[in-house]
Order: structure tokens, then C-alpha cells, then sequence
């Protein structure tokens, strides 16, 4: 009896103690060893909230941290008899129960995942990683009681039956569903996959191979949804490319879209291939005064981007590189500096650039609209937000001249709709300017040269509201006021030219367009240096425009400045010097130029300023009325203001008087005296 109450005895101590000595001994093991020992090899502060043991080797801790990193409700390992008896927590098999994962990634794609496994991994090397001397090898990991959820720069992934299998140089993981969902800006997503697998090299992180399969995904910004089906995403091997593809449902149409990216060593490469793929979604990542609720493009487009950090800076070849071919429609722009209608964008456009730092290369731009092409090639520099340095040549196919005009937008065409062309064209601009670069006396460093064939092309029929053979006889006027008059020889106070003293044209053209005689509607010499002030300024500080050029505004075409108007100004004044000659220019020019507040033509002009004829005025008083032209309303309210004429109108005289006198003119300046004004005119 006694030996069977000790074997009792014996057994209840092993019942009771062994339990309280296996939990005493592994919470020695988790506090004093396996806890610092993660928290040594991650670099990150590691909490363990509990743990639970059993007596068939597996260990539960509960409420695990590793830094901000990892959190997870229970970690679950199946510990070896011998590695526990080492010592060691050697597993078999990990199990996690709702993990959650944190992953911030800069923009050079680095984590601090990269430095937790890369330490590790150095660990590992040295020989204190976990298979050293247990001699157990970790099978696989599984994610269980829980998805497996990664945040990604605000981008939540959430994995479905996650097992990861470790293999040399890295781990297995295979998935089921796996979704994610983040905003950004204007921008909210959701992507949806039904499976995945992808083998993952450690340290690096670097994805190896992928397959995913049976996506499907959602952009929104606004009241805009862009909805991918099929999609799919695969790398097959390490050295291939990655590959997507999916459908865009384009208002119940498919759209297809592919989508390959290539990385070798520093230089990434992105192509896409789309087939009228709607646009609509990049809608706030556009100028606001583009609109691409209708737009779709097609073909395809490469973006290459090489070199990091300081080579980026160092190396002028580093930076992005774009080539492709996309046609586009649908697009359209609305700007009042193009036209007082929204403007089609489309057409089909080749492109092959390279961007660094503040230097663009344009290797070349083509732009197909209809039969017209158009190509672009040369460089920019810009600094403080404006382009410094350009050599550019833009070059026209030849082409028949009623398709080119056939091939701008309807907005830009305006009334050159109704003009009836033969023949055809082509043409070449070169412009070129270095800003910082020194300017000799007389320069303007700025380079402008345009060469096209006027003579290519041939008129066969005027629209009789753009006829430019009406300026030369008494015909309807519509002054910039809004009000209308006939004006012509006879009628009203016109005023012949040959019948007024020289100086008095002769100051306009001078003030205006001191190459009038010489030139065939365009001083090339005048748009230069208008260009170079305006870039100078950062403003359209000067116009470049003839006296040819404003008589088509003034008789045809409104005053606002925009894209279409010059368009249409430019064709019709090239009409203009084909059929009239330049003193039946003058001649109408000088009949309806406003030259004050209501003041149209040199004769009312006279009148209003001086109270005298046209005939009877002095070269100083010419020259204050040339001098108006350019801005007649700015420099009456100046006038009026100062009850005579102020400091910079006078300078503005002045200046008129020595281009008079350059131009031949008149002998001499003549000296300066006090402008004989009526009281009226300057408010008196």
C-alpha cells in the first residue's frame, strides 16, 4: 500500500508540476530568449500579450507585435520535443490567426520590410538563425482565423487563405480572393482578384513570378467610373516582363487595354497598349480646360524612366523617356485664347521625347489631323517656370491646300469654311532663343524664319463676307464700338492718302510697320522681336502684327486675341496682299483705325484732337496719332487724366518721331513743343 499511495503521489506532482514547469520554462524561453531575439534580428520593439502551451509541442502566443509593422491575435507554432529540449523554438509549421501587415514604400519602391529582412538575413549568414543546430526546417506558413492585410502608402490589400512556403532564396505564396481598396487625391479604387500565387526572393522582396487570374477593378474620381474586367496578371519567368490585361467597359462596350512592364537594373520601362479606350477617369489629372468626358485613344505608348537620386541630376540621359503613336478623339478644349467654341482634339499623334531635370528633348512630334501633318522636333530648357532656351523646327508635309484648311478644327476655320482652293503646299519654321545668353547691339536674340510657297496655292472663289477686294470701294464697315458705317472713296469723311501730306502716312507705318513696303503681310523680323519681349515679360507684352494684318481685324474678325482669330487673320491677309496693292492697304487702313475714344480714321481723328483737317496736320501731330494706335482707349484715359499729355504718351511720340526719321520720313526730329489739343479732347 504504501509503494501504491507514493506511485499516486508521484503521478499527481508529474500531472500538476510538469505543466507549471513546461509554462515557467517557456516563458523564460519567449521573455528572456525568443522575444529579444526577434526584436535583436527585426531591429523593431516585439511585445508578446500571452501565450498557451500543450503537451503536444505547440506553442500559442497571443497578441503579437513587431513594431508598427506586425500585429497579429494568436501566432501558433508546432514545436519538435527535441528543439524544445535544446532550447531552441525550432517550428515545423506556423500558423497566424488575422495578421495584419503595415508596409509604407517610398518613392524608390523601399520599405522598411527591405531592412527587417535584409538584418535577417545577415543573421541567418552568421548562423544564428532558427535552423542552426535544431535541425528543422520551417515547411510552410498559414494564415488563418483572419485575412492577411497589407497597407500600402493608403492602399488596403486583403488576402484570402494565405500559405507561404519558404524555398531557397525566398517563400511561396498562394492566395485565394484577394482584394484592395484606397483613395488618393480625387481618386478611390477597388480591385477584386479570385486567385494568386507569386514567388517572392528574400531579402530583396522582389517578385519572381506571378499569376493572378479573374480580376476585376473600379476607379472612381467624381460621378466617373472606370470598370476593368478580365483582368489578368502574369510574369512567367524572372527575366520576363510584367503583364496585364484587362477589358474597360466602355458603356456596355469592352474596351481591351495591356498593359507591360520591364525592369532591368535602374531603368524601368511601362507599355500600354489601349483600343479606344475611354478617357474620362484621367479627367482630373488633365488642364481644366481640356475636357475628356468623350475622349477615347488608341495604339501605343512607352514610358521609360532610368537612373535614381543623384544620377538623376549628374546624368543628362537619365530622366523619362516617351515614344509611342496614339490616336485620339473625342477630346476637346475649352480656352478663350483659342477659340469662343470648345476645340476637337483630336487626331493621331507620334511622339519619341526625353525629359531631364528642366531640359526636354524632342526627338520628334507628329501631329496628323485629317490630310495634314505636321511634324516637331528640338529642345527646351526652362528655369523659374519658363522656357529660357529653344531651338525648335516645325515642318508641313506638302499637302492640298483646301484639305489643310479642311483639317482644322471647325472652331479655327471660322468663315475660311467657305473659301473655294486648288493646289497645294508645304512649309518650314524655325524659332530660336537663349534668353540668358548675351545680345549683341541691334539683336534680339531671338531667331524666326518661316519658308512656305505663297504662290502654291490658288483662290478660286472669295466668301463675299471675307472678299478682301470689298476694302478697295465704298462697302459696309463694322467699327470695334459695334456700330456700323459705309466707308469708301466718296463717301463720308474718307480720306485719300496721295492727298495728304507724307508724314502723316508715313508716321504710321513708321510707328506700325516699319517694313509695310517690303514685306508680303508677314515681318518675320517684327514677330521675333515681339516674341522675345513677350517671353522677356512673361507676358503678350507686344503684338507682331502689320498694318495688312490689323486692317483684316478691323475689317473682318473680332478683336480678342485667340488661336483661331490669328489663324483666320493670317490666311485672310495673305489673300489680301494676292489681290489688292499696298496703297489701296493704306489707304482703307487709315480710314478706320481708332485713334480714340469713337474716333475712327485719321480725318475724325484730326478733327476730335486738333479741330483741323487731316491735310493741315504738323509731323508732331501725326506722330501723336500713330503713336495712339496701338492703344487708343489706354492713352485717351491717360490724356484725359493728366489734361494734357502725359509723361509716357509723350515718350511714345517721341520714339514714333525717331522711327519717322530712321524711315526716312522726315530730315529731321524737330524740336519739341507743346501739342495744340482741343479742350474737348482732353476733358478741359
Amino acid at each position: 500500500m504504501p509503494r501504491e499511495r507514493l506511485a499516486v503521489a508521484v503521478t499527481l506532482a508529474l500531472a500538476v508540476g510538469a505543466p507549471w514547469a513546461a509554462a515557467r520554462y517557456l516563458r523564460h524561453q519567449i521573455d528572456d530568449r525568443l522575444t529579444p531575439a526577434i526584436a535583436a534580428a527585426t531591429g523593431q520593439p516585439v511585445t508578446v500579450g500571452g501565450f498557451e502551451a500543450s503537451l503536444t509541442g505547440t506553442i500559442r502566443l497571443r497578441e503579437l507585435r513587431v513594431g508598427a509593422l506586425l500585429s497579429a491575435e494568436a501566432l501558433e507554432a508546432s514545436i519538435a520535443l527535441d528543439s524544445l529540449l535544446a532550447g531552441q523554438l525550432g517550428a515545423d509549421e506556423l500558423r497566424v490567426v488575422e495578421p495584419r501587415l503595415r508596409a509604407a514604400i517610398d518613392a524608390r519602391g523601399h520599405s522598411e520590410w527591405h531592412d527587417v529582412l535584409a538584418r535577417l538575413a545577415a543573421r541567418r549568414d552568421r548562423g544564428g538563425g532558427a535552423h542552426a543546430g535544431g535541425g528543422h526546417h520551417l515547411r510552410r506558413i498559414v494564415v488563418s482565423g483572419g485575412d492577411l492585410v497589407l497597407e500600402v502608402g493608403g492602399v488596403e490589400i486583403r488576402a484570402r487563405d494565405v500559405e507561404l512556403h519558404p524555398q531557397t532564396g525566398g517563400v511561396r505564396l498562394v492566395t485565394g480572393a484577394v482584394t484592395a481598396h484606397g483613395a488618393r487625391g480625387a481618386y478611390r479604387g477597388t480591385a477584386e482578384l479570385t486567385r494568386l500565387g507569386a514567388d517572392v526572393a528574400l531579402p530583396a522582396l522582389a517578385v519572381e513570378r506571378v499569376i493572378a487570374t479573374g480580376g476585376r477593378a473600379q476607379i472612381m474620381t467624381g460621378a466617373t467610373t472606370f470598370e476593368l474586367a478580365g483582368l489578368e496578371l502574369v510574369r512567367d519567368r524572372v527575366d520576363a516582363p510584367w503583364r496585364a490585361r484587362a477589358e474597360v467597359d466602355d458603356r456596355g462596350a469592352p474596351r481591351r487595354i495591356a498593359a507591360a512592364l520591364v525592369s532591368t537594373g535602374g531603368e524601368r520601362a511601362l507599355g500600354l497598349e489601349l483600343d479606344r479606350v475611354p478617357l474620362a477617369v484621367l479627367g482630373p489629372l488633365a488642364p481644366p480646360m481640356i475636357d475628356l468626358a468623350l475622349a477615347r485613344a488608341s495604339g501605343r505608348v512607352t514610358v521609360a524612366t532610368g537612373g535614381t537620386g543623384d544620377d538623376r541630376a549628374s546624368d543628362d540621359t537619365a530622366g523619362l523617356a516617351v515614344t509611342g503613336r496614339l490616336t485620339l478623339d473625342g477630346a476637346r478644349v475649352r480656352h478663350r485664347a483659342l477659340a469662343d467654341e470648345p476645340v476637337a482634339l483630336d487626331g493621331t499623334l507620334d511622339l519619341e521625347a526625353r525629359l531631364a531635370g528642366d531640359r526636354l528633348e524632342l526627338v520628334n512630334l507628329g501631329l496628323t489631323r485629317g490630310a495634314a501633318a505636321l511634324t516637331v522636333a528640338g529642345v527646351a530648357h526652362w528655369q523659374g517656370g519658363r522656357v529660357d532656351v529653344l531651338d525648335a523646327t516645325a515642318t508641313l508635309a506638302p499637302v492640298e491646300c483646301r484639305a489643310l484648311v479642311d483639317a482644322l478644327p471647325g472652331p479655327l476655320r471660322g468663315p475660311l469654311d467657305q473659301l473655294a482652293m486648288t493646289g497645294a503646299m508645304s512649309a518650314a519654321a524655325h524659332v530660336a532663343f537663349d534668353l540668358g545668353a548675351p545680345v549683341a547691339d541691334g539683336d534680339d536674340g531671338v531667331v524666326f524664319d518661316i519658308d512656305l510657297d505663297r504662290h502654291a496655292c490658288l483662290v478660286t472663289a472669295d466668301p463675299p463676307v471675307i472678299d478682301p477686294r470689298r476694302l478697295a470701294t465704298a462697302s459696309l464697315q463694322t467699327f470695334p464700338d459695334g456700330h456700323e458705317a459705309m466707308v469708301g472713296p466718296g463717301v463720308g469723311d474718307w480720306v485719300d492718302p496721295a492727298r495728304l501730306p507724307g508724314h502723316v502716312g508715313g508716321a504710321f507705318v513708321a510707328a506700325e510697320d516699319a517694313r509695310f513696303w517690303d514685306h508680303r503681310g508677314f515681318d518675320a523680323v517684327q514677330i521675333a522681336r515681339s516674341l522675345e519681349i513677350d517671353l522677356r515679360e512673361g507676358r503678350m507684352a507686344r503684338g507682331g502684327s502689320t498694318i495688312t494684318q490689323q486692317l483684316i481685324k478691323n475689317s473682318f474678325l473680332h478683336q480678342r486675341r485667340t488661336l483661331a482669330r490669328k489663324l483666320q487673320e493670317a490666311v485672310l491677309t495673305w489673300r489680301t496682299e494676292a489681290v489688292l496693292d499696298k496703297r489701296t492697304i493704306l489707304a482703307r487702313y487709315l480710314n478706320i483705325v481708332e485713334l480714340g475714344p469713337g474716333v475712327y480714321g485719321v480725318a475724325a481723328a484730326a478733327q476730335h484732337w486738333f479741330g483741323k483737317p487731316a491735310a493741315h496736320l504738323t509731323v508732331r501731330e501725326a506722330a501723336f496719332l500713330a503713336a495712339l494706335a496701338p492703344a487708343p482707349g489706354t492713352m485717351t484715359r491717360r490724356i484725359v487724366a493728366a489734361h494734357g499729355l502725359d509723361p509716357a504718351t509723350a515718350e511714345r511720340v517721341e520714339v514714333t518721331l525717331r522711327a519717322m526719321r530712321r524711315a526716312g520720313v522726315i530730315a529731321a526730329v524737330p524740336m519739341k513743343t507743346a501739342l495744340p489739343f482741343r479742350p474737348a479732347a482732353v476733358g478741359r
